[in-house]
Formats: structure tokens, sequence, C-alpha cells
């Protein structure tokens, strides 16, 4: 067992310790710099990196913020995720410790637009948000953020526009770069945990060079990162299910209560390839591409206990009087619904993005001709593999057991939330014998998506001669994108929906498993087995126990018949395939029916006028136009025709010879059109002061699979009152974009002699139509030509009974055209205080403070009729801001930057899609360098300082939902330039 706590004051400490020990260096340069003259002071790391963003932010035509690095390799951060954070009115959403998905200015990823080298990207994550931490931080040249569009930006960010761009290689001021980084990480929270791997690496290299006198460039880049992916975690399921009784009062328990342990790796390779060619001052042509590969598997293992409706008890303590707390649950005498289980989840995500252009610019005169062609795609596997193991006792054989295993009564939990911090949690039995601990449930569910997209655009520049309009812009662009998804599920045990009735459970060994203590502030928690699930179904399948449906699936809403297919000519049970796949059976009919095939064709041409005047003796510059899209998108999906063949009924088989022949393969979608005007001016007060003016209308489409057509009925033949209908489903092909109109103002004042800015800028966003899930009970589906069966067999008093079936709930997703409005306010500020004297010369200071307030609310789910529950809009940071104060003397850097995002409400992947809200947190992160002669960048640096958790709530802290504590990475390596 490997002991390494590194303390934050420590590492602080021992950056100071790197700069003292390097002054013996220092020193002996500066007696020999001292007596030389220099015409100017050239800067490097991260202030040239500073003072390049501030540069372009300066520049840029429209409202930006900006980063960009000396060359490639140049950015420190381990994805563009990371280095994004720390721009003003910027928030992400860390997974795994690590920054994933970003907001901007208080709207979540679905309304953030991002595009490499000018083009729209594809996601694997079955949504338009771009997953950042895809994007090695070591290929990336420069990102910016636009805060305010104009007509010649592509369409699709009502938050901002992200813009990615790898370097041009005959823009370097070398002819010739080779960069190779070498970092090893470790992680201090994996040695708390089972078999997690505390250490990592990242490694990159890159390549670039001017060749045919610097007519021809080429740049090539690699990048490696591997790891550990380390949690520990509380996980406090919603409340959003029917009340329970507790001595006379309704209140609402927690769907469960798991405690876990996260381990695995994190594994991503990049690839960055480069070519311009500029044989004359008239002509440029660039090919690029871009690749990213990323795979992460992780094992959550640990105790959860629910089912609390189906137990005694006792000692309850609530929030709000109703919400349940904390208490004792005791089981019931000779139950069999006795939900305690240890869980071992193996998760695998697989992610692969490509994109690549060919683009063409042709400048002659007073004209520039681009012509763009490119095409990007995605695919993503997500792989939920999970195991259940409960507690059994012998008993005697009859037809409900005839292997003699009971669940075990003689069980009883106890627990007491404290807020978003670590609860208290109690078993009284041993989950960690093998003699008594059986795996009850196996299942897979595979997620598969694919995602691609092809475009071609041609735009137009014409100089003008006129005092005011100087230039003319136009273009057009047409594009294609394509995604599909489809899902697979294997299960083992109980969990099939009570259709496979020889599922019993399975030994479990000391072969197939361990035994598991927690350590650290976890170390009260009650132990458990991490078991190699998928060993002991295989094992299952050789000796003949995972044996086929002895029911048969015969349609929708009406129950199963004997499966003759079951008995092989012997009269002796068949086998079924362990292999995930999708099914009609075996309460599985979603596998079938969540299939999609999107099409989206969008259409779009702009005009745009460049302005350049003077106004009151003052400069005053931007631009005008117009942007027209046409839009067609529409989904195959699967439509009840009650076998109908002249409607197109087919016959639909399943992966397991399980057919339908009511339904329908038919094409659903909408065509529509949306005009974007748009005015950017920028006013030039003084040489370094500007006033900025922005006006626009903006949208964002629906996630990409939002506009899959999931409708689909069931029967709920548990409720209580009855077979009850429902219908619906959070999804469909002819939703519409998010509309806002927007007014941006920013004051901006520039400090070139300290390589300093300060701005502060307001906006405004009048949202005309938004994307809202809403829902009918007691719905009348008959009445809207709905085809349900009037009855519906149940089992009554051990008789079969034919009741009537009942109304429920129609589900669906609408434009709201309500609307509302989101507003802001960022102050940014960066100054290097080189009037310092001495020493203190290379300090500097760079932070933003953001504030965003809006009406917009989302409906809470554990109080849908009462709108002083609701809950803020989906993605809205209120309070944000971060600080980095940096320092540099001669070869020596170091900085500590800091972040923060105030609390905001996202939306939690589960299947109530229940909105949660996660906590505020403050993340800090530090790093050292010394750069050496002979072009070795020593650095030192460490993710996570303070250890800061990742935490989410109902309603309120008291009603935690998921905790997460990731540790600190720390990271030690060398960059080498020649």
């Amino acid at each position: 067992m490997k002991n390494f706590n590194v303390k934050p004051l420590g590492v602080v400490i021992s950056g100071l310790l790197m700069a003292a020990t390097t002054q013996s260096v220092l020193a002996q340069d500066a007696d020999k710099k001292a007596i030389e003259e220099a015409d100017e002071v050239i800067i490097t790391g991260f202030r040239a990196s500073i003072a390049n963003s501030i540069e372009m932010k300066r520049n840029a035509d429209t409202i930006v913020q900006a980063i960009s690095a000396e060359d490639i390799g140049g950015l420190p951060d381990k994805s563009i995720a990371e280095s994004l954070s720390r721009l003003p009115g910027i928030t992400v959403t860390r997974s795994s410790g690590q920054a994933g998905t970003i907001q901007v200015r208080g709207m979540g990823e679905g309304y953030v637009f991002s595009t490499l080298n000018g083009r729209e990207q594809v996601s694997p994550n079955g949504s338009r948000a771009m997953e950042f931490s895809q994007f090695p931080s070591e290929l990336i040249n420069s990102v910016e953020v636009y805060m305010s569009p104009k007509a010649s930006l592509i369409e699709g960010g009502i938050a901002g526009t992200v813009e990615l761009k790898t370097i041009n290689p005959l823009k370097m001021k070398d002819d010739q770069s080779i960069q190779i980084g070498v970092r090893g990480n470790y992680n201090d929270k994996a040695d708390e945990l089972y078999e997690v791997e505390p250490y990592g690496k990242r490694f990159s290299l890159s390549f670039s060079k001017k060749l045919l006198d610097n007519t021809l460039g080429v740049s090539l880049g690699y990048a490696k990162l591997l790891q550990p992916n380390a949690a520990s975690q509380i996980e406090n399921d919603n409340y959003s299910r029917p009340a329970l009784t507790v001595d006379g009062k309704d209140v609402y328990a927690p769907e469960s209560f798991f405690v876990k342990q996260k381990g695995g790796e994190d594994d991503r390779d990049g690839y960055m390839a480069t070519v311009d060619f500029e044989p004359n001052e008239h002509l440029a042509i660039e090919a690029d591409a871009f690749y990213s590969k990323f795979k992460s598997q992780s094992d959550e293992r640990g105790i959860r206990v629910q089912g609390f409706r189906n137990m005694n008890v006792y000692n309850t303590t609530y929030f709000d009087d109703i919400y349940m707390t904390g208490g004792t649950f005791v089981g019931r005498k000779n139950s069999q619904t006795i939900d305690f289980k240890v869980e071992n989840n193996d998760t695998t995500t697989d992610y692969d993005i490509f994109s690549g252009g060919f683009n063409a610019k042709w400048s002659e005169d007073k004209w520039n001709i681009a012509a763009d062609l490119s095409h990007s795609e995605a695919s993503g596997l997500f792989r939920n593999s999970l195991s259940r193991s409960f507690l059994y006792k012998k008993g005697p054989v009859d037809s409900a057991h005839p292997d003699g295993w009971y669940r075990d009564d003689d069980q009883q939990a106890a627990f007491a939330l404290n807020g978003i911090n670590i609860p208290k949690f109690s078993l009284n039995r041993d989950y960690t014998n093998t003699a008594t601990l059986r795996m009850g449930q196996y299942e897979e569910y595979p997620y598969i998506n694919e995602d691609k997209i092809d475009a071609a655009r041609i735009d137009g520049k014409y100089e003008l001669d006129t005092p005011v309009i100087v230039s003319i812009e136009a273009g057009v662009r047409v594009a294609k994108r394509n995604h599909k998804q489809s899902r697979n599920v294997f299960v083992y045990g109980d969990g099939a929906g009570g259709r496979i009735t020889t599922d019993y459970s399975l030994p479990i060994t000391d072969a197939n498993s361990d035994v598991v203590n927690w350590k650290g502030d976890f170390s009260n928690m009650p132990s458990f087995l991490a078991i190699d699930s998928r060993s002991i179904i295989e094992q299952a399948y050789k000796n003949n126990l995972v044996l086929m449906s002895r029911t048969k699936y015969t349609g929708p809403n009406t129950p199963e018949i004997a499966n003759p297919d079951a008995f092989d000519a012997n009269g002796n049970p068949k086998p079924r395939s362990i292999v995930a796949g999708a099914r009609w059976g075996e309460g599985r009919s979603w596998s079938m029916t969540e299939q999609a095939d999107i099409q989206e064709d969008v259409n779009s041409f702009y005009i745009q006028a460049n302005i350049n005047t003077t106004l009151w003796d003052r400069d005053l510059t931007g631009n005008i136009g117009f942007r027209r899209i046409d839009t067609e998108q529409s989904n195959m999906a699967f439509v009840n025709v009650n076998g109908d063949t002249s409607k197109g009924a087919v016959e639909i088989c399943d992966d397991v010879g399980d057919c339908r022949s009511d339904l329908a393969l038919t094409r659903i979608g909408v065509e529509y059109s949306n005009n974007l005007p748009s005015l950017n001016l920028n006013y030039h007060l003084a040489e370094n002061d500007q006033l900025r003016l922005a006006l626009a209308r903006v949208l964002s489409r629906a996630p990409i699979n939002r506009l899959a057509n999931f409708n689909q009925g069931s029967i709920d033949a548990n409720n209580p009152n009855g077979p009850t209908y429902n219908y619906g489903s959070n999804s469909s092909p002819t939703l519409k974009p998010f509309l806002a109109d927007q007014i941006d103002i920013s004051y901006e004042h520039y400090m070139p002699d300290t390589n300093g800015s300060f701005s502060i800028a307001a906006y405004h966003r009048e949202i005309k139509s938004f994307i809202q899930d809403a829902s009918i009970e007691n719905f009348d589906f008959a009445a809207n030509g709905f085809p349900i069966p009037e009855t519906f067999p149940v089992v009554e008093g051990g008789l079969v009974v034919d009741k009537p079936v009942r109304n429920g709930t129609y589900t669906f997703s609408t434009n709201n055209a309500e609307g509302g409005y989101i507003r802001g306010l960022e102050i940014s500020y960066t100054q290097t205080f080189n009037w310092l004297p001495g020493l203190f010369k290379g300090l500097g200071v760079s932070g933003s403070i953001s504030k965003v307030d809006s009406k917009i609310t989302t409906v809470s789910t554990l109080d849908p009729n009462n709108p002083d529950s609701n809950l803020p809009f989906s993605g809205l940071v209120e309070d944000s801001g971060n600080i980095t104060i940096f320092y540099s003397y001669e070869n020596f850097e170091t900085r500590l930057s800091t972040t923060h995002q105030g609390s905001f409400v996202g939306e939690a992947l589960n299947i109530a899609r229940a909105p949660v809200i996660y906590a505020a947190e403050t993340v800090m992160d530090f790093q050292a360098s010394y750069k050496f002669d002979n072009g070795i960048n020593m650095i030192f640096s460490v993710s996570n300082l303070t250890d800061e958790p990742n935490r989410s709530y109902s309603l309120s802290e008291e009603l935690p939902r998921r905790l997460n504590w990731f540790g600190r990475t720390f990271s030690l390596g060398a960059n080498y330039k020649f």
C-alpha cells in the first residue's frame, strides 16, 4: 500500500521551494543580462498567452472571449474544457473530477454551439453538446468564444459559439518547431479504493515546419492521456415516487440509498494534421484533420438499500416535515421483497470523433472568395453492466423455490443524511459472506450512437470605396446530418420483468470475489464484496442455467402465451443467449422502440456589411447582417397502424426472433425557416478604450436525440387502482429551435504597457420559445383516437380476471411560446505589475465575476403542481467567477487558479429525467515551471488542490442526490522544444 498525502499548503510551499532552488541559476543569468541592453521585452509562457488573448479580444469584430497559446502545445491544461473554465461567463460540469461540458452565460451545454476550424462538429454522446474533454489542449492553438453572433457565423448557439482552432504552420514565428511533452500523474484518492491504479501519464509530440520558401506548411500532432478514474460516492435517489405512510402521515422516502466506490481509467488518444499551401499572395489552400479516441472504464461497487415502502420504518427524521432524511428500516417477517443488495456496476464509454476538411481561398484586388468542404463524424458506445447480489437463506424446496434459496428477511438498515456531507450508514448483517450472498440479477444496457455531418460552403467578400460600408460579405452553406441511435439489453434474474421464471440466484465464491473495506473518511461504511459478475453469468450459461423464456411475446398490452420454442425435441429447456440485443418481449420493448434514424438538412445563406467609419471624430467599426436558415428534420419512427398493410404495416423482428406485424416504419418530421438579423458596433472612445453594442436574433436547435419519435403506450398492470394506460415520451421530430432576441453592451479598456485589460459587459436575452416537457393526467386516450384495449387480464385472488383499462398520463414535449428572459453582468480584469521593483515585477492577476438572472423556471418533480417549488432554468449559474494569480522571474513561472460557480439546476440521467441542483463549488489548481536554456521546461502541477467534491441535491441541500469526492491529481513532467 502506498502512502502519498500531500497537503495543499505543502504543495504551494513546494512551488516556492522550487523557486528558491533556482535562484542560484537565475542570479548567474541576471548578472550577465544586467549589462545588456534590449530594445524590446519578449514575454513568453503564461504571460504571453494572456497577452495574445487580450489582443484577439481587442481586434475581434464581435464580443468574444479568447484563449491563445504561443504555439502548438502551449496550453497547460489536460483538455480544452479546463482552459475554458477560466474565461468570464463560462462554467463547467465536472465528470470523474475533470471538466467536461460547459455552460455559457447561464445557459447549459445544449445551448452552446461548437466548431473546429470554423466547421460544425457532431458529438458521440447522443446530443449536440461537444465533449470538450475529448480535445487535448496540446493540439489546440487557440479558442474564441463568440458571446454575440454575426451573420457569417454558423447559427446554433443561443448561449454562445465556441470556435476551436488548430495551428496554421505558415503563421509560426520559427521555420520549424518540434515539441515533446511527458508527464506523470498521481491521484491521492485512488489508494483509498479497491483495485484503482493511482498513476497515470500524459505524452504529446508535435512537428511543424515551413517548406518551399515558406509556401508550404506542415503540422502533425499526437497527444496521449491515461489517468485514474477514482471517486468515493453517495447516491440518494429521487423522491418522485408515490408517498409512504409512516405513523399515519404521508411522507416521501428516497427511491434508494447507495454508498459506493468508483474506480477505473480514462484513456484518450488525439491526432492532428494540417497542410497549408500558399504559392502566391492570391491563393491559400488548407487541408486539416483531427481524430480523438476516448475510452473510459469504471467499476462502481457498493451497497444499495431500497424498497423502503415494503419495510417497517422507525426513528425517522424529515426535511420540511415530509421528505425523509433518515430512519431505521426493518425487513418484514417472511418477506421476499427485501431489496438490500451489493451492486457491482461495470461502465464502459467508448467515443470516437473525426473531423476533416478542405479549404481554398482566393484574393484578387477587391475580391476574396473562399470554398470549404467538411466532414465530421462521431460514434459512441456506452455500456452499463450491473449485478445485484442479495442475502439468502436455505428453506424448503417448492415450485417457487426449486433450488431451496429464499431471500433472507432478517435484515435492517439505518441511515442519517448529513446534508451534502458524508452521511451515517449501518447494517445489521455481513454482506461479505459468500455462503449467504448470492447474485440474483445481472443486466447489460448498451447505448449506441452514430452521428455524422457533411457540409459545403462558399463565402465571398468585396471591398468597397465608400465612407461607411467598407466591404460586403455573402455566403451559402449546405449541411446534411444523420444521427442514429439504438438500445440493447440483456437481463438475468427476477429483474426480467417477471417473464422468465427459471432465473435463480447464482453462487458467489472466493475465487470470483474480494472483500472491500472502506478507508479514509468513509472507513465507517459497511464492507461489501467486489464481484466478477460477468464470469458468474458466463459460468451459469455453460452450466445450462440461463434458459429461454417459457412465455412468448404476442404484442403490446396483451398477456404473453406459452412459448413452444423454449424446449428441444426431448422436452429439455433450451439456453438463451447472454449477448445483449433488442427485444420485444421480457418487458423490454423499449429496446426496439427507442431506436432512431434522424435526418437533418440545413440550407442557409447570409449577407453582411462591414462598417468602418468615424462618428464624432472617433472610429466606429462593426458589421450588420442577415442570415436565413431553412431546415428539414425527420425521424424514421414506429407507428402503430394496427396491422393495416395499406398503411405500411410490416413484420418487424427483434434480435431474438420475436416479431410484430402491427407497426409501420414511417418518416415523421417538420420543415421550418428562421431569419436571424444581427448588428455589431465597436466605438473607439480613445486609443485604448472601446464601447461595443451587439443586437441579434439567435437560435439553438433541440438536442439531436430529442428529435426521435419514442412515443409508445403501455399498460401498468400493477397500478393499485387497476390496469392503467400511459403514453408518450419527451422527444419529437417536430420540435423547433429555442429562439431568443439578445442585446449585448460592453466597455473595454486596454493597458498595453502592462499587458492588461478591464472590461464590463451586460446582456439581455428575450426568450421567444423554448422546449418544455409536459404531461396531462387522466387523459382521455380513446376520445383522442388512441387505440387502447378496453380490458386487460390481471391476477386477482389467484384467478385471471379481465379488468377495465383506466386512463393514465399522456407525456409529451412541446415548444413553449411564453418565453422569458435571461440577463447578466460580467466584469473581467487582467494586469501584470511590471512597474513594481525587482522580483515583484513578474507578478500578475487575471480574474472575472459574472451574475445571471432569469424568470424562466423548471418544474420540480417533487411538487409539480406547486409553482412556488419551481426551480431555476436548467444550466443557469447565477454567480460565478475565477481568479488566477501568476508570477514569473526569468525562466521561472508559477500560478494559482481558482474558479467558483454557484449552484445551478442540471438534468439527472435517469428514467424520470428529474432535475437536480448542483451545489456551489470552488476549485483550485496550482502550477509551477522552470525553463532551462537547452529548451527543457520542467512542470509541476496539482489539480483540485483542495479536494473539492462535486455534489447535487433536490430542492434543498438537506436532500442530497449525488456526492462525489475525486481527490487531487499531482503531475510532474517536462516539455522540450527544439
